[in-house]
């Protein structure tokens, strides 16, 4: 049907199905690139946390020149990671695993997780505590699961929050440079 053939009554229901449907793709197009542009800032704190701690020589059994970063998280997620494919952070090549199944995680010396289930995210975090595994998640409740760093977006900023006694479990070192810049969680004694 072409607009010439609708009528003059027709005309304002379809100008108003237009506007809305324009109005709707807007509201899609933004809200999607206000989670990339949410999940990109995440993923270069992510680094910056890396870049700020420092791994026992065991965490890198197999090669000491990789750092294995693991993304657990949807499509925008993962592919946030991606530009730091190959990056250096201190001395290795950055290498960005994008896992689907929480499988094989001693490969990784970094994990970050996406929106994670507390049923599965409790019983995970309490099999990598003693592991040195940076675990970064996007909000308190991750903390309180047992993770290491929190990454939560509160009135439009991003609070670092460090369960520093979690961390000291896994050998971890997380600089004091970093430190007195995050909120300071202590759940070590919930688990």
């Amino acid at each position: 049907m072409s607009v010439n053939n609708i009528s003059s009554h027709q005309r304002p229901f379809a100008f108003a199905l237009a506007l809305c449907l324009l109005l709707c793709l807007s509201n899609i197009s933004q809200a999607w690139s206000r989670s990339v542009e949410k999940q990109a800032v995440l993923a270069v704190l992510t680094f910056n946390v890396a870049r700020f701690t420092t791994w026992p020589k065991h965490a890198f059994k197999q090669t000491t020149n990789t750092f294995k970063l693991c993304v657990y998280g949807d499509n925008v997620v993962q592919q946030s990671f991606d530009f730091l494919n190959k990056k250096k952070l201190n001395n290795s090549s950055i290498k960005v695993i994008n896992i689907s199944r929480l499988r094989n995680l001693e490969q990784c010396q970094l994990l970050y997780i996406s929106e994670l289930e507390q049923n599965k995210l409790i019983p995970l975090l309490v099999d990598l505590k003693y592991k040195p595994i940076l675990t970064i998640g996007e909000n308190i409740e991750f903390l309180q699961a047992g993770g290491m760093v929190s990454l939560e977006k509160i009135i439009g900023k991003i609070q670092l929050s460090i369960n520093l006694a979690i961390v000291k479990h896994s050998g971890l070192i997380i600089s004091s440079r970093l430190l007195n810049l995050a909120k300071i969680v202590d759940t070590a004694s919930e688990h």
